[in-house]
């Protein structure tokens, strides 16, 4: 069959760090290319170049390879390869446990619910993670009645070359979760050897005084060190993410032949104790004891368990699988999708009310600023009305005495027009007599030459 896988990580390089969906993917592709398959991995950009950017591009990416199978190890990419051909979606962690150290709790739920729904075949890395994923499964619609999904472990990828011998020490490796607090075990570790024993702590720094720390390396380098140690501590505070958790860093350690030093409640605890494979129930320090003193059994053991999750015992599972498109039930990602309409449908509610108040309080502002002014006219049309009425009365007292003072004027004028005429009689008569006068001077002057 032509199958597309669907990964998330760069390709599995043994002298680079690798990631856990990475060593999954690289697991799932070698068994199917041992089968017969032709195999197509896609990744994203950032992972490989020429990988997918979105997943619209993916999308088109996987429609132009025409596949007979999809496997998608990427829980994320699911939904965007829904309906192209028989979908297999390997839900091997448990993201909303994870999700609730990380943040967004809610999202994961959501990624979970549409993945289960666009699968028609979904892979669990162990038992008790099936149980996890099968209330989900219900909730996308899967009918719980029958059997659903395949019980796929994590693989030994291996062998491992291991190194000369030298003095003890035991290890502890891998990426640092937030819920993953090994600093208890580290510090007891470190009391328990006191000195007799190097504690290498592999990956980011632990913080705890007294290990060594060997910071992030290689695949090849963390394997050998797995394989030269007396031991590998797995022990971390309890809770339930470990309770369902099988670890790569668990497959590492048998595949390089090491014995685990882990809790009793892990999955992995069982077939620890029936292959006598490590310590799982002792306290830690007889652990360790134990570990330093070494023996065959143990190690025997643990090449006992290891050859049940070789890449051929683990993929049985995987290569049953007939690809076909699963009937779908009921979905409450139906009703999500109601739910998610109503809620938006609220929300533009909300908002609608949110700018209608806003307007509201825009024009009872606009009211109140109206109101001033008319309180303020008011007041001015009030003002006014008062000095109209000082003025009318000002104007009645100033008429009152203009024309008291205009009665005056008059009389004077008539007194004075009586006056200029009687002047003016007064004048008329001396200017007749002036002219009598004048008459007499010259009559006597003319006397006065005939006489002489």
């Amino acid at each position: 069959m032509n199958i597309v896988v669907v990964a998330h990580g760069p390709p599995v390089d043994l002298e680079q760090p690798v990631s856990g969906g990475a060593l999954r993917a690289h697991a799932h592709v070698e068994a199917l290319e041992r089968a017969g398959h032709e195999v197509t991995v896609l990744r994203r950009r950032q992972d490989l170049a020429g990988g997918f950017r979105s997943p619209g591009e993916l999308r088109r990416m996987v429609q132009d390879r025409h596949p007979d199978a999809i496997l998608c190890v990427a829980v994320e990419e699911a939904w965007a390869l829904r309906g192209l051909a028989p979908l297999c979606v390997d839900l091997y962690a448990p993201r909303i446990v994870e999700a609730a150290w990380q943040g967004g709790q809610e999202e994961q739920a959501g990624i979970a619910l549409r993945a289960a729904h666009a699968a028609d075949e979904v892979l669990f890395s162990n038992a008790r993670q099936r149980w996890f994923w099968l209330g989900i499964l219900g909730l996308a619609g899967w009918d719980l009645s029958r059997a659903c999904g395949r019980v796929v472990p994590l693989a030994c990828m291996g062998p491992v070359q291991a190194p000369e011998p030298g003095a003890p020490y035991l290890v502890m490796g891998g990426q640092r979760w937030p819920w993953q607090d090994a600093s208890g075990t580290l510090e007891e570790a470190l009391r328990v050897l006191g000195g007799r024993a190097e504690v290498r702590v592999y990956g980011p720094a632990s913080g705890v005084p007294g290990v060594r720390e060997m910071g992030m390396v290689g695949r090849r380098e963390w394997l050998t060190a797995c394989a030269g140690s007396v031991a590998v501590l797995d022990r971390y505070v309890r809770h339930h993410e470990r309770e369902m958790a099988l670890s790569f860093r668990q497959m590492d350690a048998l595949a390089a032949g090491a014995p685990l030093i882990s809790d009793p409640d892990t999955p992995l605890a069982q077939d620890l104790r029936q292959a006598g494979a490590g310590w799982v129930d002792e306290p830690l320090d007889i652990a360790i004891h134990a570990a330093l003193k070494g023996g065959k059994g143990v190690r025997g053991g643990v090449r006992r368990l290891a050859a049940e999750f070789t890449g051929e015992h683990a993929s049985r599972e995987l290569l049953a699988w007939v690809p076909g498109a699963r009937e779908r039930g009921p979905s409450v990602l139906n009703a999500a999708r109601g739910l998610a309409a109503a809620r938006a449908q609220a929300e533009v509610d909300r908002a609608a009310r949110r700018g209608a108040e806003a307007e509201v309080s825009a024009k009872r502002a606009e009211v109140d600023a109206l109101h001033q002014q008319i309180r303020a006219l008011t007041s001015a049309v009030e003002a006014t009305s008062a000095a109209v009425a000082d003025v009318a009365a000002f104007r009645r007292e100033t008429v009152a005495v203009l024309g008291a003072r205009l009665s005056g004027v008059e009389a004077t004028r008539e007194q004075l027009l009586r006056e200029v005429e009687t002047l003016h009689a007064d004048l008329q008569k001396k200017n007749a007599e002036l002219a009598a006068l004048a008459s007499e001077r010259d009559r006597l002057l003319n006397v006065f030459r005939w006489r002489r």
